[in-house]
């Protein structure tokens, strides 16, 4: 499942874009080093271990490591955020616990915020750099009527004021937000997703314009996923 939405990120990036991975993100790391390396698109790798393009990448624990990246230039964090501010950031990656219908998204807490069911670790720079990144791509490993809500119990962040581009990458497809008519809608499902699971499973309205693509695994696809995760760490998320 989890090697479907790493390639549903990947197709989702192109030619010119500075991506930046933020911690934690490992089905997108795999997927930016994926377009990158694998189907050749021109786009340069930013991150949280401080490493500006980096050659070559092991998947660690943690993608904030420093010692997983190989000879690459540093670039710290801030500047990577002062580039945000400046309109030169292309992508930013999120994986939000809840994301509703206005693109608001949680990272906080699940319930009241002043006695919380659930509290999350946060969402450090979201609320920043949110608004002001080109495109926003949000992973969701278990796409329900509680991570896909009508309105989210807390927005860490926002893009509902920006004019940028949000993607919803799950486990049953990929939505995209239509500014316009203020809807999501369904752009790309898997072999073993149809449109109905993605609508019975989502709290807010979702529209099919067309008959939305369906994304496959090849073996290279697979190939290039584990060599990069050797360890599997990625399917711990699942």
């Amino acid at each position: 499942m989890i090697d479907y939405i790493i390639k549903a990120i990947a197709t989702k990036l192109e030619n010119g874009e500075r991506v930046y991975v933020g911690l934690n993100s490992i089905p997108a790391l795999i997927a930016a080093f994926m377009a990158r390396d694998l189907y050749g698109k021109r786009i340069r790798i930013l991150g949280v271990a401080e490493a500006d393009n980096p050659s070559r990448v092991v998947v660690s624990p943690s993608t904030g490591s420093p010692f997983f990246v190989e000879e690459a230039p540093v670039m710290i964090t801030v500047d990577s955020f002062d580039l945000a501010q400046k309109g030169l950031l292309d992508v930013m990656f999120l994986g939000p616990v809840q994301i509703d219908e206005e693109t608001n998204v949680n990272l906080s807490v699940i319930g009241d915020y002043n006695s919380p069911k659930v509290r999350l670790p946060g969402g450090a720079a979201t609320a920043f750099i949110m608004p002001l990144v080109k495109k926003v791509v949000l992973w969701n490993l278990k796409h329900s009527r509680r991570s896909l809500v009508k309105k989210v119990d807390f927005a860490t962040g926002s893009a509902k004021y920006s004019n940028n581009k949000v993607v919803v990458v799950t486990n049953l497809g990929v939505l995209e937000y239509d500014r316009k008519g203020k809807v999501w809608k369904v752009t790309d499902l898997y072999p073993y997703s149809t449109v109905e699971d993605v609508v019975n499973n989502t709290e807010f309205k979702v529209i099919v314009p067309e008959k939305p693509k369906t994304i496959e695994l090849t073996e290279d696809d697979k190939k290039f996923i584990e060599q990069m995760d050797p360890y599997n760490l990625r399917l711990a998320l699942e």
